[in-house]
């Protein structure tokens, strides 16, 4: 409640809304993608100053924050943010790019504040089963060996709608590396999957990904 977020990779609003929703008091989302910029703020009420988009690459977070801050209402970027979150964002990043973006993150939080991130598990190199409704293009592709190789899949929704999607792989160690080197903590690891309610409510449609892995969720805090 009454937090300030930066969403870091915003795309077109959805998670910044979200977080509107559960109490955030302001939320600055930043993209790369200057039509996902304007898709976020043609959803966000122009006289609702608890929204804030900019268009930046997340390499240069700070640099963005910075160069916005008048617009953005911050006196800088350094300190500025009680929670951040990075929303499958790192799937796109190379593993040198993912520090740097989690280093930025780490210096955008106040003392004791909160980093969330989501990526897909790393598990998911293995997911190739040409019926699975989430799969990869990964077939005989090793773990360790195809680290910061750009992978193609789809993803298949409820409706018949088929999704190409693409991460660029990481190993667990990768994420790990980069969380310790920033100075972040680490507060939880939540490997998230198909639920006991997605296969009550939708039992075919999530039988190819049940019992597996598919994403993976940190809790980070920037210690006092």
């Amino acid at each position: 409640k009454g937090k300030v977020v930066l969403d870091i990779g915003c795309g077109e609003g959805y998670c910044a809304r979200k977080v509107i929703e559960m109490g955030a008091s302001k939320v600055i989302g930043s993209d790369i993608s200057k039509e996902m910029i304007a898709c976020a703020l043609s959803t966000a009420d122009g006289d609702d100053d608890r929204f804030k988009y900019y268009e930046s690459a997340a390499g240069e977070l700070l640099k963005g924050l910075n160069d916005n801050r008048d617009f953005l209402g911050i006196d800088s970027a350094e300190g500025a943010f009680d929670v951040a979150i990075a929303v499958f964002l790192f799937n796109y990043l190379t593993t040198n790019e993912m520090e740097e973006v989690i280093l930025q993150a780490f210096q955008a939080l106040k003392p004791g504040g909160t980093f969330i991130f989501s990526v897909p598990h790393p598990s998911m190199i293995f997911c190739h089963d040409k019926g699975a409704i989430f799969r990869l293009d990964s077939e005989n592709k090793g773990y360790y060996s195809s680290r910061n190789e750009k992978i193609t899949g789809i993803i298949s929704t409820i409706d018949g709608t088929t999704l190409n999607i693409m991460s660029i792989h990481k190993t667990l160690s990768d994420y790990i590396t980069a969380i310790f080197s920033s100075g972040f903590e680490i507060v939880d690891i939540q490997e998230a999957g198909v639920t006991e309610e997605h296969m009550i409510l939708h039992p075919e449609f999530f039988e190819s990904v049940k019992d597996r892995p598919l994403h993976l969720v940190f809790k980070l805090k920037k210690p006092y």
